[in-house]
Parts: structure tokens; C-alpha cells; sequence
């Protein structure tokens, strides 16, 4: 959660330090932990957990993740403001994610959006 408890997210990854590698160095979260199948990181005053999947079998979704492999990731955009669109998307390409939208200005802001593991898209910004 928050540093106030009012937010946080768990991502849930078959592979929790390729996911957690992506978000520190595409969109420049910090990480505060990292274990296997687990990792905390910090966007701004947000938290980002990753889980891997065995971290709760008994989720409703836990068989159709592992015998599907259905991405986790569909349906969600998680948007991050960084410092350089551009280079937060080349780190993203270098790092396997695939190009959904290449940098582009909208009125005054710059994004781009690229997939990465386990199919969650980032939107990456900046004004």
C-alpha cells in the first residue's frame, strides 16, 4: 500500500525478478525487496507487489494462469511517468517488451506504450 495506505497493487508474474527488473529499469520504480516469488517496489508514494503464482494457489484464477497461460496483464494499462519516453521505451525494447505504441506527443505530453512480462502493458509518460 501507500505510504498513507490509500493504494497499492499485486501483480501476479511467472516470473517475479524479470517483472520487478523491468519496472525498475523501463519505468524507474525502486525496489525495496526482492525474493524469490516475491518483490516490492516503490512508484512514488504507491507500492507494486509482484507474487508468483504459487504464493496463493487458492485463487480463483490459479488453475486457468497455469494451465491456460493466460496473460495476467489483460485488460490492465499501468501508466508511470518517467523522465525520458524515449529511453524508457528503448529499455523496454532491450529488455524483450514489445512495442505497442512508439513515442508520440499529444498536445503536451509524450507517451508510449510497450508490453512486458506476463503481458502487462505500461503506459510510459512524461509532460
Amino acid at each position: 500500500m501507500s505510504a498513507d495506505g490509500t493504494f497499492g497493487i499485486i501483480l501476479w508474474s511467472t516470473d517475479v525478478f524479470a517483472l520487478a527488473g523491468f519496472l525498475e529499469e523501463v519505468a524507474g520504480l525502486d525496489v525495496v525487496e526482492r525474493h524469490p516469488g516475491f518483490a516490492s517496489l516503490k512508484a512514488g508514494d504507491s507500492t507494486v507487489m509482484i507474487h508468483a503464482d504459487e504464493a496463493y494457489r487458492g485463487h480463483p484464477w490459479y488453475q486457468a494462469l497455469a494451465r491456460e497461460g493466460l496473460a495476467r496483464g489483460v485488460g490492465a494499462e499501468l501508466r508511470f511517468r518517467v523522465a525520458d519516453v524515449g529511453r524508457a521505451f528503448a529499455a523496454a525494447q532491450r529488455r524483450g517488451g514489445l512495442a505497442v505504441t512508439a513515442p508520440y506527443v499529444d498536445g503536451d505530453r509524450e507517451e508510449c506504450q510497450v508490453m512486458g512480462p506476463d503481458g502487462f502493458v505500461l503506459s510510459l509518460w512524461r509532460a
